[in-house]
């Protein structure tokens, strides 16, 4: 098998090129502005003739696609770059694919659904209502992404690790200089694990599984919580975390209440496994 992961110098692109390379899958990682660990191509998935040469000169079995404007906040005041980035340029992959007869495998969002806490937990079945312009735009890269004949749509939730920037790693250093942070404790989530994630999108392409799957943990908890296990793993001061309400803490995007996800569907059909928040802290604590 022989697969491009665009955005591959991000968290989740970073864990499927290492995840291929301990495989021995063969696979070609994009970078947008730096390369990383396992990146050696140059690509901007918002210009068409940039990623059609690239596919057509590679010539993949699978595209998987985790690159996006994810900055749910700067997405409201950025709508143009949000749209270009995460419905244009998936659009752009998706043509490019399917020109090469390649399975799409595109890493969409919680936030599509409309967190409400009496529908949570959600599954596939269940209606999409994308609460901010964020979400929007990754709805519409979903529908783009059909454009190839061969698609899949993986939907995460909070995506977390160490490979990359992201919230835990904010977290970890945080907490580790001894800083008090405030975390909300009323947005409700099920966290998943970029390395869980990454052997998800490369089940799906092996067994060349199409349509739309929840991919994420198996435990619904407030981003409070969250942070307070994350603490108690590593053995940081769990007094340091005040718990806040979204309200208070005044974020500009709108957030899902409750964008937990049933992701026993991918689960039974692709006989994936999806850890614990708190076994994969426990974990990450022994070996950092």
């Amino acid at each position: 098998m022989n697969i491009v992961v665009i955005g591959g110098s991000g968290l989740v692109g970073q864990n499927i090129l290492r995840s291929c390379e301990e495989r021995g899958i063969s696979a070609t990682g994009t970078y947008r502005t730096a390369p990383d660990t396992g990146t050696n191509r140059e690509l901007d998935k918002t210009d068409p003739v940039s990623v059609r040469e690239l596919l057509q000169e590679i010539e993949p079995d699978a595209v998987v696609d985790t690159a996006a404007f994810h900055a749910v906040d700067d997405c409201e005041s950025e709508q143009e770059r949000a749209w270009t980035v995460n419905a244009q340029g998936t659009k752009h992959v998706a043509s490019a694919a399917d020109a090469v007869g390649a399975q799409l495998i595109y890493i969409s969002t919680d936030y599509v659904y409309s967190g409400a806490p009496s529908d949570a937990p959600f599954s596939e079945t269940d209606s999409v209502s994308p609460v901010n312009y964020y979400a929007r735009t990754k709805y519409a890269g979903e529908q783009a992404a059909k454009i190839a004949t061969e698609t899949t749509v993986l939907r995460p939730s909070v995506i977390y690790g160490l490979a990359s920037n992201n919230f835990v790693t904010w977290a970890i250093s945080e907490l580790r200089a001894g800083n008090e942070i405030s975390i909300v404790d009323d947005q409700v989530s099920t966290p998943t694990y970029a390395r869980d994630l990454a052997q998800a999108a490369l089940a799906v392409a092996d067994q060349n599984l199409t349509g739309v799957y929840n991919a994420a943990g198996p435990t619904r908890v407030s981003r409070y919580r969250f942070t307070r296990d994350l603490a108690a793993s590593f053995g940081f001061n769990q007094d340091l975390i005040s718990p806040i309400s979204t309200e208070e803490f005044g974020q500009e995007a709108p957030r899902p209440t409750d964008s937990s996800l049933d992701s026993s569907r991918i689960s039974n059909n692709a006989d994936i496994s999806f850890r614990s928040h708190s076994a994969v802290f426990d974990k990450l604590a022994e070996i950092s």
